[in-house]
C-alpha cells in the first residue's frame, strides 16, 4: 500500500508534536524526544532521533525559517537524522560516533539520505546560536557520554539536557571511551552542581527520553544519587526493571557483564557492575 508521504506508515503518523511554549515544539520518535526551537530569523532542531521516514519535510511542515541542527551528543538514536542537512553542530568527540548506527539496517538507510557525510562542527562551552530574538546557550555536561551538551534558552527559561538527565534513567555504560562508573559519576555530580549553579536561569527541564519534560528538582535527585554511589551509601534495585528498561536487559540494554541499578528519588543510573 502507498502511502501520501514519507512519514506515514501502517500506524499512522511516524512523528508526533506539540507546542510547549510559543515557537516551541517537541518532537516525538518512539521514545526519543527532539526539540525544535524557532527564533524570529532562525530555528534550532536540537536531536534528530534515528532518521525514520523525512525528518526535515516534517520539520520544514512546522516552520520556514533556516534550521541549525545542534546533537544533545553522538549516540545514532539523536543523530540518525542528521544526513538531511549538509551540516550539523555537536559537543568534542560527537563526531568519531555519530554516524554509527546500532543496526546494518539503519545504516544502509543512513547512506540513502541526502547528505552521508554531513559536516560536524564542534562547539564548546558558553557557544551561543543567535537565532533572532532567541539565543541558545551550550553548557558542556559530558558523562552518558563525552560529547553531551545541553541547551539554556534564557528566553523560554527551558534547559534541554539530551540524555544526561532524565526521567528513567541515566545510562552510565554506553560511553565512546570505557573509564570506571566512579569516574563517570564523579563527572555527572559535577555536571549537576554547574546546572544546579544556574537553576535561577530556567523552570523546565526537556530531556530526551522517557518523558517530554521535567521539574528542576530532578537536579537535587541526580546530585544526592552521585553523592551516595560515591560515599558507598547509594540503593541499590533489586533488578533493572525501570521506566522503559525490562529487569532483564535485552536489546540495546544488553551486556555481556553484569549490570544494576542505583536509585534516589526520581534519580537512577544504570551502569555495569564489575567497573563499580
Amino acid at each position: 500500500m502507498a502511502y501520501r508521504n514519507a512519514n506515514i506508515n501502517e500506524n499512522g503518523y511516524i512523528y508526533g508534536k506539540w507546542m510547549t511554549a510559543p515557537n516551541t515544539w517537541t518532537i516525538h520518535y518512539g521514545n526519543v524526544y527532539c526539540y525544535l526551537l524557532i527564533g524570529e530569523e532562525k530555528a534550532v532542531l536540537f536531536d534528530t532521533a534515528y532518521g525514520a521516514g523525512n525528518l526535515r519535510q516534517f520539520v520544514e511542515e512546522i516552520t520556514d525559517k533556516p534550521i541549525i541542527v545542534v546533537n544533545s551528543h553522538g549516540h545514532f538514536d539523536h543523530t540518525g537524522g542528521n544526513a538531511w542537512w549538509s551540516e550539523v553542530w555537536a559537543g568534542p568527540g560527537a563526531e568519531k560516533v555519530c554516524k554509527e548506527a546500532f543496526s546494518p539496517e539503519d545504516q544502509e538507510a543512513l547512506k540513502q539520505k541526502p547528505y552521508p557525510d554531513y559536516t560536524v562542527h564542534t562547539v564548546r562551552e558558553g557557544h551561543v546560536f543567535d537565532l533572532g530574538g532567541r539565543e541558545l546557550e551550550v553548557i558542556e555536561i559530558p558523562a552518558h557520554h563525552e560529547s553531551s551538551i545541553a541547551l539554556l534558552d534564557r528566553t523560554n527559561r527551558a534547559l534541554y539536557t539530551g540524555d544526561e538527565l532524565e526521567a528513567g534513567q541515566v545510562l552510565l555504560f554506553v560511553r565512546h571511551e570505557s573509564i570506571p562508573v566512579k569516574d563517570v559519576v564523579a563527572a555527572h555530580l559535577s555536571n549537576m552542581r554547574k546546572l544546579k549553579a544556574r537553576e535561577a536561569e530556567f523552570d523546565t527541564i526537556y530531556p530526551a527520553h522517557n518523558g517530554p519534560q521535567l521539574y528542576k528538582s530532578y537536579i537535587d535527585d541526580y546530585i544526592a544519587l552521585s553523592e551516595s554511589i560515591l560515599n558507598g551509601t547509594a540503593q541499590i534495585m533489586p533488578d533493572m526493571a525501570g521506566f522503559g528498561c525490562p529487569p532483564v536487559p535485552t536489546g540495546p540494554f544488553a551486556s555481556s557483564v553484569q549490570m544494576e541499578r542505583a536509585q534516589y528519588g526520581g534519580a537512577s543510573f544504570v551502569y555495569t557492575k564489575d567497573s563499580k
